[in-house]
């Protein structure tokens, strides 16, 4: 099993790791960020994310964190697939863009709730192209309730 997920957030906005701890904090959500990539508009940053999920169960989320405008080639096939999944939205090239690759339960459960935090939190916008799930608000409920039914897997 492995999955691709994007989120796309105004670069603006993108959060340092204690600021996605908070969101998760605040939520609820049972991760604790260990390690969360820093935004650098000049190069791709590729050391993906460190999460601990559920107090015990260490999940690296590989990927990419990239501006739009560098990552012009991936940004043009995220938004070609936004556009046949009739989506509105566009990343746009004042986005910032990370994409995460999960290949077990584990790494399943920590993006969702990851990826819901970047929507909820920081104005992002979520994309699953194996099922062409996308959005906001909704799209974020869809990965929390779908986190919760991988507990203990």
């Amino acid at each position: 099993m492995s999955v691709d997920f994007y989120v796309a957030v105004p670069a603006a906005n993108w959060p340092t790791a204690e600021a996605v701890q908070r969101c998760m904090t605040e939520r609820a959500y049972p991760v604790d960020v260990k390690r969360f990539p820093s935004f650098d508009a000049r190069q791709a940053v590729t050391d993906g994310a460190l999460v601990t999920v559920d107090g015990n169960t260490e999940a690296y989320l590989e990927g990419a964190l990239f501006s739009s405008v560098s990552g012009r080639e991936d940004v043009e096939l995220v938004n070609q697939r936004l556009a046949n999944a009739s989506a509105q939205f566009r990343v746009s090239p004042t986005d910032a863009v990370i994409s995460m690759h999960v290949r077990s339960p584990a790494e399943m459960r920590a993006a969702s709730y990851v990826i819901a935090g970047l929507i909820v939190c920081f104005h992002g916008y979520g994309f699953e192209p194996q099922g062409n799930g996308h959005g906001r608000d909704d799209f974020a409920k869809t990965l929390i309730d779908g986190a919760s039914a991988l507990k203990g897997l």
